[in-house]
């Protein structure tokens, strides 16, 4: 670990280090001792540090079992496992009456995680078969394996935890004077270090792997516990794959698209939990990867086939409505597109016109780039204004803007929201001339037109190309209503039938009556003061 490594000096250390350790583990002997660590090299210190530590493996009182890993492990159809080359101990540490050898190879799925590991191999050779390192501990501990004859040539670990579960002692207060207590224990020492990268990824993982001796703890315990990982019977597993594929399309058919996400999420949830009580209680163990595909492929289906079909209207409603409205009004239609008539209706509706005074100056002292950045950025503060107060942007004509409350969506405050948004773009007026006189540029005036009344409202257009706007009286006495700010100096201008629809006391002002062409009598018409 670490810590010991901090305290001892850099790996690989000394064969004396772990012969004092042994040494002082014998005074309370441990049940047995598995070392995870293959001393295959004559000692770099020379030939006494490796006859230290034989020399106390000849005296202990309790066995010690060292690794054999086979290099490659072959793995025949009957799931028995061979080796025609191994990695083991040099002869003067492994000739021990004390010692004997586990091989500690597992094995590592396509995805790198480790799942499963042979009971023995076969060295070819010589025709020595090897109980897996964990398996060998525990017969030379005299411990029994519960339920040995349900363990198949090739077995499922059963982790019992996740990494780091395990008890950990440092490894150097086994050199220590302080007490030590592992007698009649099972005792596994390895590397733990993440620099000596002697680690797997196993299930329980979650993207930390496991330390090599920590998986072979977990098969001891596996061993002593009788706990097992059965695969689902073939016919079991069918069952399983049918339904994940299957119950995806029953729920599109008998609940509403909306509530059909929730429910398939609802059924998954279910079904996992009962396959987590079937893996901790039976220890039956399915391929989850298996279920996941055929789950994944169906409701992916089903959603592919709604989105192509089925949401062909919201993806039309998404593309024509985007560029106009505020997000939270493209949810609202999306969310219920029965409320929406594109093929042209009359509603009633207000209408904003707004244009810009002083913009011939500004075009005369600018360059065009210039004058193309200046428009754009006073379009984006504009139109912010528009959208957060839930209109509708129609279009920008030149220089001026248009837009619309009471659709596509009725909206009961339609003249509140305009007046509102009105106001606040003469605020922002200011300040948008506090960077016009900034740059060096002449500031702007604006004049703001606001009138409600009926209008025909959808895609209007040609087969190349139309857009969701309004056409009507109303739009003709908004746009004169912001004309006529210049006449009367003043920054907005609302008809009388907008007035009387805005809550709340603002301090409007009569200006009197105006003639609209195309209109037989004048209108009334008001401004704000302060504004």
């Amino acid at each position: 670990d670490d810590d010991s490594i901090s305290r001892i000096g850099q790996w690989p250390w000394p064969r004396a280090v772990f012969a004092e350790a042994f040494s002082k583990l014998n005074k309370k002997p441990p049940r047995a001792v598995g070392l995870d660590v293959i001393f295959s090299e004559p000692s770099r210190v020379g030939g006494s540090d490796d006859g230290a530590l034989s020399e106390v493996l000849k005296n202990i009182s309790y066995p010690v079992v060292m690794p054999i890993e086979a290099s490659p492990l072959t793995i025949g159809k009957n799931g028995e496992a061979t080796a025609v080359k191994t990695v083991s101990p040099i002869d003067i540490i492994k000739n021990n009456p004390t010692v004997t050898l586990g091989h500690v190879n597992l094995i590592t799925d396509k995805d790198g995680v480790v799942r499963r590991f042979p009971l023995s191999f076969i060295n070819q050779p010589d025709s020595d078969k090897f109980l897996a390192f964990s398996y060998e501990i525990l017969k030379q501990s005299a411990v029994p394996v519960v339920d040995g004859q349900s363990l198949s040539a090739i077995s499922r670990i059963a982790y019992s935890s996740p990494p780091g579960s395990i008890k950990r002692i440092p490894f150097w207060r086994a050199l220590s004077d302080e007490a030590v207590d592992l007698e009649n224990k099972i005792v596994l020492i390895g590397a733990t270090a993440p620099d000596l990268h002697d680690e797997q990824l196993t299930p329980f993982s979650r993207g930390t792997a496991m330390a090599g001796v920590e998986i072979q703890a977990n098969i001891a315990n596996m061993l002593i516990s009788g706990y097992r990982l059965m695969p689902l019977s073939g016919p079991a597993m069918l069952a399983w794959l049918f339904g994940a594929a299957l119950l995806p399309a029953v729920i599109f058919m008998v609940w509403r698209r909306s509530l059909a996400p929730l429910f398939i999420n609802i059924i998954f949830g279910i079904g996992y939990l009962i396959l987590i009580i079937l893996f901790f209680e039976r220890g039956l163990a399915a391929n989850l990867l298996h279920i996941n595909f055929a789950w994944i492929l169906s409701t992916g289906s089903l959603f592919g086939y709604r989105y192509f079909v089925g949401e062909k209207e919201r993806r039309e409603i998404k593309q024509v409505f985007s560029k106009y409205v505020s997000k939270d009004v493209l949810n609202v239609i999306l969310q219920d597109p029965s409320k929406l008539s594109l093929g042209g209706t009359e509603k009633e509706i207000t209408v904003f016109f707004s244009d810009i005074r002083g913009f011939t100056t500004l075009s005369e002292k600018t360059t065009p780039q210039e004058l193309v950045r200046i428009l754009n950025r006073y379009f984006t503060v504009m139109t912010e204004e528009v959208l957060k107060n839930g209109g509708v942007l129609d279009k920008y004509i030149g220089d001026a803007i248009m837009a619309f409350w009471g659709a596509p969506l009725d909206d009961p405050k339609q003249a509140d929201n305009a007046f509102r948004a009105s106001l606040a773009m003469v605020k922002k007026l200011q300040d948008f001339n506090a960077e016009l006189t900034a740059a060096g540029d002449p500031e702007i005036n604006i004049g703001i037109g606001l009138y409600t009344g009926p209008a025909i409202v959808g895609n209007i257009g040609s087969e190349m190309r139309f857009d969701y706007t309004v056409i009507g009286d109303t739009v003709n006495v908004a746009s004169r209503l912001e004309g006529l700010n210049k006449e009367y100096k003043t920054h907005i201008i609302i008809g009388e039938s907008t007035k009387k629809k805005i809550t709340g006391d603002w301090p409007f002002k009569f200006l009197g009556s105006a003639a609209v062409k195309g209109r037989k009598e004048p209108l009334n018409i008001y401004t704000v003061d302060g504004y």
